[in-house]
């Protein structure tokens, strides 16, 4: 017998009108909350909710509800912050604060904090240390503040970490190694209980005549929220292995609404599942999806002045011979990019958003970087603006921009804008007339306060012409946040790609988002920022009143070592997707990147012309970097297949399309080659826009649920099924033929499916068999 039970009492009679008529919810016109109330991880003690994360009026709020084992109290000057805390020893892993506004209540899902404390310890084997620090992915690589204690002949540590997988390594009297204990060159540590299989399994099932969702696993409650109210009893009704949902009937008046789900048992929580809804129909084709539908994203990324040249007349590189071409302007500008949007190079790729990099006047002379071996750069990247609101003559006018979002958008198709808040250049009037508006270069012990990423996140400068904007004054904040504003504004752009957003401190974030929505309460603006660190850092940049997503570094350094080696497992690459999915959820709004312009190309790796245990940005200035074995285009496809189907926003590198080059930068910066391919080239190019397309015709890579099938060293296999559709994805990244056999859900085992690149299958009712060749993938769809 399941276990099922959930916290109200169903009543037959309710039930049966539920399932007959549509009852309401008197869901107001307006809602209070501008978009989806993101849930709030409870600390272990307290936990601070900044109101207007949620509510952009918060005097309209009337009182809150939450469980007996929670309490809450208002904090702050104008009772901003809603302060909750946990009076019980155990709580459940979800529960919910209801939000009374104007006498309606509105919820927000509160998920228990899931940290255990560790005992680290460490057998120094008979050496004597002064000091013994850890560092690793648990605390961002930084060794500051993990410092352990000698207890007899052991070195200890008690660390408060999440359960997880976290690699490592120790510092011993300030040398950095690996643990003596571990032979590879980051040691893992394993916290806590990380097996999936006993957790909920929520899947979706059936539109009609309600909205039917199955799981596989006991149940001890579920959180069914349509738009930001959990759904009562009147709405649900239940059997032994799903439940259905009937929609209020405001939903048949909005043109789009969500409905989100979650739920847990005593052995964790489930997947979460996301699905959209229009005028009260569950959306089920992806032909009514719009560019507003952010799943929906597929997201190109170029550097404008290495895109194309659409406008040679206004080129205009520094005439510096202590700057390598390289270093230099090469000429591409807005012109190019509208060129190739009115060609249809994008739409042929089946692209629907476009990200460009900064695009703000940039010093007319070069600069000397701080670190050896001092080279002299230009800023054709864009990131040292000595503006904030006007284009750099080089890369166009107010009327190319225009003209490049007006094609854009006439296809379908978003534009994103790179934005630089962190810092601004040395010749920027903010700076030269508000000198005290930056933080200090010279720290207290005399230490220059450049390039300190960890230690000093929110305060370090990246140059010494490249001063850190202090956002501890609400005049920086103010004029930062405003000219962020007028680009939306002043150009109909559709969001930003936030530069640096960890050395920036949330209040300006908050600021940001809460000024987006009150002057665009109509639009989707998305923003995705960019954080190395760890996810616990990184989520803490990503909610209702910050941004939406962030790049999942950490998810990509996995992913590259598993495709681009040998070596490397597919147990790394599953541990680390499924610490995301703990981390931001089974469906975030996470970018998934093929690469970026701050790291050498996958493929030099992937192909051999790269070492993952040398210098890639001396090597790019002391040698030519090509491919230099063909099977780095195969590991390519293979990461660009993962990067397709699993849930995220899928970013492309400008030429990863191609399989193009190059080590660290500038070198991975090179100008765009559209023409002259060679057959390899094409080939990639060609699987890209098919793997695109597949994703965008296909609902369950968007919105569906993921299922491991198949996991070993060399072999993963997985399942994206949304309601009736499921689409089966499969890797080989040995160097001989695989032939596996895969179990897929017994509701789909009827259906016919189809391989869609090179390769057989064989079905025979659930069973599917699939034949791999070396370094390869397959997407099996309906």
């Amino acid at each position: 017998m399941r276990k099922y039970i959930f916290h109200y009492l169903f009543i037959t009679s309710v039930v049966f009108a539920a399932c007959t008529k549509q009852p309401s919810v008197n869901y107001p016109d307006n809602s209070h909350i501008l978009g989806l109330a993101t849930p709030v991880e409870l600390q272990l003690q307290e936990t601070n909710i900044v109101l207007e994360d949620y509510f952009l009026d918060i005097s309209l709020i009337d009182s809150f509800t939450v469980p007996d084992y929670l309490s809450y109290k208002l904090t702050g000057d104008d009772f901003e912050f809603l302060t909750i805390t946990v009076n019980a020893p155990e709580i459940p892993p979800l529960s919910e604060l209801k939000v009374w506004t104007e006498g309606f209540p509105y919820s927000i899902l509160l998920k228990k904090n899931r940290k255990i404390n560790y005992n680290f310890r460490f057998d120094p084997k008979g050496k004597n240390y002064k000091n013994v620090r850890i560092t690793g992915s648990m605390n961002d690589w930084n060794p500051a503040n993990s410092e352990f204690r000698l207890n007899e002949d052991i070195w200890e540590i008690n660390l408060l970490l999440n359960p997880g997988v976290y690699e490592y390594q120790m510092v011993l009297d300030g040398e950095w190694i690996p643990d003596p204990s571990s032979p590879s060159d980051n040691s893992l540590l394993r916290v806590g209980n990380i097996s999936h299989d006993t957790a909920p399994k929520l899947h979706t099932h059936s539109v009609e005549p309600n909205i039917s969702i199955g799981f596989d696993q006991p149940l001890e409650d579920i959180f069914i929220f349509w738009e930001n109210i959990r759904l009562d009893e009147r709405f649900v009704t239940h059997t032994e292995n799903s439940f259905e949902i009937s929609l209020p009937k405001e939903a048949r008046k909005m043109e789009r609404s969500f409905i989100r789900i979650w739920s847990y048992n005593e052995n964790g929580v489930s997947n979460d599942l996301f699905i959209p809804v229009s005028k009260g129909k569950v959306i089920t084709n992806t032909s009514l999806l719009t560019r507003e539908d952010k799943h929906a994203t597929i997201l190109y990324f170029m550097m404008v002045d290495r895109f194309k040249n659409g406008n040679p007349g206004n080129d205009d590189p520094i005439d510096d011979p202590d700057i390598a071409p390289r270093a230099n302007y090469n000429g591409g500008d807005l012109a190019g990019i509208t060129q190739k949007i009115k060609d249809g190079y994008f739409t042929k790729l089946n692209i629907n958003s476009i990200w460009l990099s900064p695009i703000t006047q940039n010093p007319l002379t070069g600069f000397v970087e701080y670190p050896p071996p001092h080279r002299k750069y230009s800023g054709y990247h864009g990131y040292w603006p000595i503006t904030l609101t006007t284009i750099d003559h080089r890369f166009g006018t107010d009327q190319e921009l225009r003209e490049l979002v007006k094609e854009a958008h006439s296809r379908g198709m978003n534009v994103i804008l790179d934005y630089v808040s962190n810092h601004v250049h040395a010749e920027n009037p903010l700076y030269i007339n508000n000198p005290e508006w930056v933080t200090d270069l010279v720290l207290p012990d005399g230490t220059m306060n450049i390039r300190l990423w960890d230690e000093q996140r929110l305060t370090t400068w990246f140059e010494p012409f490249m001063p850190s904007l202090d956002f501890a004054i609400p005049e920086v904040v103010e004029i930062m946040s405003d000219s962020a504003l007028y680009w939306i504004e002043n150009y109909n752009l559709d969001g930003f790609r936030h530069d640096a957003t960890k050395h920036v401190p949330t209040n300006f974030w908050r600021t940001l988002t809460l000024k987006i929505k009150e002057r665009f309460p109509d639009r989707s603006i998305y923003q995705i920022g960019e954080t190395f660190g760890s996810r616990e850092l990184i989520g803490s940049y990503i909610g209702s009143g910050l941004m939406d997503g962030k790049f999942d570094f950490n998810l990509y350094f996995d992913a590259r070592m598993v495709f681009a080696t040998e070596q490397e497992s597919f147990e790394k690459l599953n541990n680390s997707i499924m610490e995301t999915f703990s981390y931001f959820g089974y469906n975030s709004l996470m970018g998934n990147i093929t690469g970026n312009h701050d790291m050498p190309r996958f493929i030099s790796f992937a192909s051999g012309a790269l070492r993952f245990d040398e210098n890639p940005k001396e090597s790019g200035w002391t040698r030519e970097i090509k491919v230099e074995d063909p099977i780095g285009y195969d590991r390519l496809t293979q990461l660009l297949a993962f990067t397709m189907t699993i849930p995220g926003v899928p970013v492309i590198y400008y030429g990863d399309e191609i399989g193009m080059p190059g080590a660290d930068d500038p070198d991975s910066r090179r100008m765009m080659r559209f023409e002259n391919l060679d057959p390899k080239e094409e080939l990639v190019k060609e699987t890209t826009k098919k793997l695109n397309e597949l994703r965008r015709s296909g609902m369950e890579f968007m919105y569906g649920d993921f299922n491991v099938l198949h996991l070993d060293d060399d072999i993963y296999a997985y399942s994206r099924s949304y309601f009736d559709r499921i689409s089966i994805v499969a890797f080989n990244k040995s160097s001989e033929e695989k032939r596996i056999r895969l179990e897929i859900p017994q509701r789909f085992a009827g259906f016919d499916l189809k391989p869609n690149f090179t390769g057989k299958i064989n079905q025979e009712g659930n069973n599917l068999t699939i034949e791999l060749a070396p370094y390869s993938f397959q997407i099996i769809t309906p």
